[in-house]
């Protein structure tokens, strides 16, 4: 039975946003991405199993496997709860593809530090907060005896229809195509040696950081995606060559726009870009054309047109009857020569979390960490926010440190205090 509208049917075909991932992920680019939440205390581990167990059970639909068929990858239900692991190695590492039963997410603990790692196949940021958010409201049931819940809005579990792909809801046919972009730049830095994924934190004040946001007239995302531009415009400068394009990619959440509450991939990217033949850009200069770009690329028309496209390539007859072991090879191919070309570096921000009640005492901060760049792109950032602080993170596959200083020099030149939390290799 097709599982496409019912969570507990036998198997569930991926979402048109999930279909690239088994094509292109490997050992490095991975497609695997992480929140984290420092407790106050150690984590109790019979507590967390407890709460695992239990939030397992409302979210049927993520305990499946990665299965192979003759056309597609799909979904298949098991029924298992998470794997717990002690977080002892690298961030967002690959799931294995040969082991039987294995999950498309898991859970990870270090001290008081607790992790939980999605591959993207699964859900995005917005279905992984989600259910990270009900993981602690029944964590802090079973370690601190907490009735009164830190996340009430998730209290009620996945609603009717979270296991839907909205994209294809979403498709109009005979959408004109949206116009190719020139090849982006991209940093000129060596790889790491393996294991090259690498991850730096970074914590800044929450409100210093809105309100120099708001003083600026931009949301906290264009602040960011700004500063991101200027430092790679510097380093282009600096360089002497490669393309004049420098685009970084944000992605955007397309839940709250269409008052819906899937836990599938449902978001999609705006991709603000400086042309260095143009001149030299101020931040301001920057900036503006970051906000333009956002209010443009989140409009209505501009949405169905991208998700059209991509749903149109997953409808092609002739993509269609092109067996897997084909089609794989080729989606591989066609992705490492046309998908990194489009921009420079990404910057994503979960938002913020807001927890109530006593159990918001015992969490001091949360952290994204996005997936392992691919080798052309080198360095990427995530960000969320809990009570005063925003954590900014930084995963990159060089061993040069350029952006991230570049990133922290220009916050504190506007005057916010940057904390470096921790670098992780």
């Amino acid at each position: 039975m097709n599982g496409e509208n019912n969570p507990l049917a036998d198997w569930m075909k991926l979402d048109n946003a999930a279909k690239i991932y088994p094509a292109i992920t490997g050992s490095e680019l991975t497609g695997v991405f992480r929140i984290t939440v420092t407790l106050a205390s150690p984590v109790s581990l019979p507590a967390l199993i407890k709460a695992s167990e239990e939030v397992s059970g409302l979210f049927p639909f993520f305990s499946v496997e990665l299965c192979r068929g003759f056309f597609w990858y799909y979904l298949e239900y098991n029924g298992k709860p998470p794997r717990i692991m002690a977080d002892s190695g690298p961030h967002c590492q690959p799931f294995p593809r040969t082991m039987n039963g294995e999950l498309l997410y898991r859970i990870l603990v270090r001290g008081s530090s607790l992790s939980v790692e999605f591959f993207h196949i699964l859900t995005d940021g917005g279905g992984a907060l989600f259910f990270t958010k009900s993981l602690l409201n029944h964590y802090f049931i079973h370690s601190a005896g907490i009735t009164s819940l830190p996340f009430p809005e998730v209290q009620e579990g996945p609603l009717p229809g979270s296991s839907k792909d909205l994209f294809t809801q979403h498709y109009g046919k005979g959408m004109p195509p949206p116009a190719v972009m020139p090849k982006a730049w991209h940093l000129p830095f060596r790889l790491r040696d393996a294991p090259r994924f690498m991850v730096t934190e970074f914590e800044v004040p929450a409100e210093k950081l809105s309100a120099l946001a708001r003083e600026s007239g931009s949301t906290i995302t264009e602040y960011l995606a700004a500063t991101l531009l200027f430092v790679l415009q510097d380093i282009r400068i600096a360089s002497g060559k490669g393309s004049p394009h420098i685009r970084v990619q944000v992605p955007f959440d397309l839940r709250r726009r269409y008052g819906v509450y899937t836990l599938r991939n449902f978001s999609l990217f705006a991709m603000p870009s400086i042309d260095i033949r143009m001149g030299l850009y101020t931040f301001e200069e920057i900036l503006r054309e970051v906000k333009i770009t956002m209010h443009m690329m989140t409009d209505e028309k501009r949405i169905r047109q991208i998700i059209s496209r991509n749903v149109s390539k997953e409808r092609n007859p002739l993509i269609r009857i092109i067996p897997l072991f084909i089609k794989s090879p080729v989606l591989r191919m066609a992705y490492n020569r046309f998908g990194p070309s489009q921009f420079t570096s990404t910057i994503t921000n979960m938002g913020r979390v807001t927890p109530t009640g006593p159990a918001s005492e015992l969490m001091l901060s949360m952290s994204v960490t996005p997936p392992p760049p691919h080798r052309e792109i080198k360095i990427t950032a995530g960000l969320i926010t809990l009570g005063v602080n925003t954590v900014i993170t930084f995963g990159s596959v060089t061993g040069n440190r350029e952006v991230e200083r570049g990133f922290v020099t220009k916050l504190t030149s506007a005057g916010l205090k940057v904390k470096i939390n921790k670098t992780q290799e």
